[in-house]
This record gives C-alpha cells, structure tokens and sequence, in this order.
C-alpha cells in the first residue's frame, strides 16, 4: 500500500477562484491566473431533483470574458500534448500523438527538481541604452540532475524580464535526453519564445517538447518549498479523446 507518512506533499497548482453568475442574476467575483486567463462558471439547476450544478463558462459578450466558452488552457495549471494543438504547424513529425495517446504513466514518475535561485540576472543594456537587468538563459549544464525518463520541473524566485529563460538548444537537449514531461513554475521561467517566428522557426519549446510527444504542464507554483533535487510528480490529465489539454491538480512528494 501507498503510504506517503514520512514524506513532504507540495501542492503545485494555484488556486483558481471561479467568476460564478448565480441563477438569480448575481455575479460572484473571482481571479485570474498569471496569463490573464480566468476560470468563468454559470450555475444551473437540475429540474427533476433541485439539485444545482456548475457550467464552466459563461454568456458570451460579458465584458468580463467576452467569449463566454473556456477553453481547458484556461485558468490554472494544465497539461497539454501536440495532437489538436499544433501538429498543423510545418515541420513536425507525423506521430505527434494526443494526451489520451499516451502511457498514462508519462504523467507521474520521478521528477528532476530545477529550482533557479542562483541563476541571477545579468546586466546589460536595451534599446535605449539603459541598463537593466535580464534573466539568464538555462543550459544544459544547469540541468545536471536530469535523466533520461524523468520529469523536469523548472522553478525560480525571479519575476518579469529577470526570469530564467529556458533556451531553445537546451529543449532539444532535453528531447534527446529523454525526458517524459516538462512542467514550469510560472511566474519564474520563460520558457517559450519566437512565437511570431515564420514557420517552421517558431515556439521551439513546443516544437521540441510536444513534437516529440513531451507534453507540457504549467502554470505551477510553490516549486520553492521542495527542498531537495529529486521529487515524485503527480499530476494526471481528463481521460477525454480529442480534448487537446486539460485541467490538472499537480503535486509533487519528496521524503523528508
């Protein structure tokens, strides 16, 4: 029997208040997450036996979140895999698979823990000559205790324009090591850029994590509070076909 007695459980999805508009007009305010990206809910009820329940989603036209429909990269940690993503984008192979395609065991497992308080921010000047400072790029060697198989879970104490950024080399590097999954503490990693790059150039950490059926699971928090490099990481998707990304409740577990 599973016993996690002797271990340290660390809750790494952030707390999502949903914007719930009640069946009597009245609209109880939530959050949203770091992306902007909100969780709306209606309330409904069932006819037959009074009870009520919960739609994920709302009118559309609100001024609140005009689309009204939610998508599951909404509103809190997720994971998402290539299929219905971006396998229409040049260049990939023909084997991006979906998250209900693969093992389930891809979405826990021993994880690499990469927690970046030493990787400081440099110096350097922009545009307009000022001098700022900017993250570093994370390398290779700043990922010595990956290994093939595991989980890479990336955190830092940085914020904005001083955050860490994971480099496009250093995701083919991953690829090729092996990992299974990548899941980013956010805000404190950058972890995608070129997002408006001419294909096939662009979003290289997309391409070299779900291309290679890597999926992706973030936005995460509270990677400070594992204290040892070497975790368990647990965060399971919606067993749904052709849903491309789905909500997730991640934890990761260290022994004490």
């Amino acid at each position: 029997m599973i016993d996690f007695s002797g271990h340290h459980v660390v809750d790494l999805s952030p707390r999502m208040v949903g914007r719930i508009t009640r069946l009597d007009g009245s609209v109880e305010e939530g959050n949203k997450d770091i992306y902007g990206l909100p969780w709306i809910l209606e309330e409904g009820r069932v006819p037959y036996d009074d009870t009520l329940y919960t739609l994920v989603g709302g009118k559309e036209g609100d001024s609140y979140w005009p689309p009204g429909r939610v998508s599951a990269h909404c509103g809190g940690s997720h994971i998402e895999g290539g299929k219905g993503h971006m396998d229409h984008w040049e260049g990939l192979p023909d084997d991006v698979r979906g998250l209900w395609e693969l093992p389930l065991d891809t979405f826990f497992g021993p994880a690499a823990v990469c927690f970046f308080d030493e990787l400081e921010p440099v110096e350097q000047k922009n545009d307009e000559g000022e001098i700022v400072k900017v993250g570093q790029p994370i390398l290779p060697e700043h990922l010595s205790n990956v290994r093939k198989g595991d989980i890479v879970l990336l955190g830092s104490p940085f914020r904005g324009a001083e955050q860490p950024t994971l480099a496009a080399g250093t995701t083919r590097w991953l690829a090729d090591t092996g990992i299974k999954l990548l899941a980013v503490g956010a805000p404190g990693i950058a972890w995608e850029s070129d997002f408006q790059t001419p294909q096939p150039d662009n979003s290289p950490t997309h391409r070299n994590m779900l291309g290679n059926n890597i999926p992706i699971c973030y936005p995460l928090v509270n990677v400070e509070k594992l204290k040892k490099d070497r975790a368990f990481f647990i965060a399971m998707p919606l067993n749904v076909e052709r849903l491309e990304a789905t909500w997730v409740r991640a934890i990761a577990v260290e022994e004490l």
